[in-house]
């Protein structure tokens, strides 16, 4: 049920004006809505880096089961996360920029 949640935010930031929401945002919405915490600019290389980690088919979008494949890891990893907030710090900081890290 979290993780729905998680979508509908997602929703939420997607500044693309698209209806139905489709579950992508583009890689600024993505960054606003969930990676600004974990990263000082959304023009950084560092931020870019992982934006394109995350977009497994290179569209330029963050999809909505791209990310949650990251969501699944981190759940799986660390069984015992308590909400969804430490589930997406568990992402970011154990898997997303670990993998950002060796590209």
């Amino acid at each position: 049920k979290q993780w729905y949640q998680r979508r509908v935010r997602g929703d939420e930031w997607d500044g693309r004006n698209s209806q139905p929401k489709d579950g992508a945002l583009l890689f600024k919405d993505f960054y606003d809505g969930f990676m600004a915490p974990y990263f000082g600019c959304y023009s950084c290389k560092n931020t870019r880096t992982a934006l394109k980690g995350i977009d497994m088919d290179n569209d330029g979008l963050v999809d909505w089961c791209e990310f949650k494949v990251y969501l699944i890891w981190a759940a799986r990893e660390y069984p015992r996360v308590e909400d969804a907030q430490k589930l997406l710090d568990k992402a970011f900081r154990c898997g997303i920029i670990p993998a950002m890290l060796d590209q």
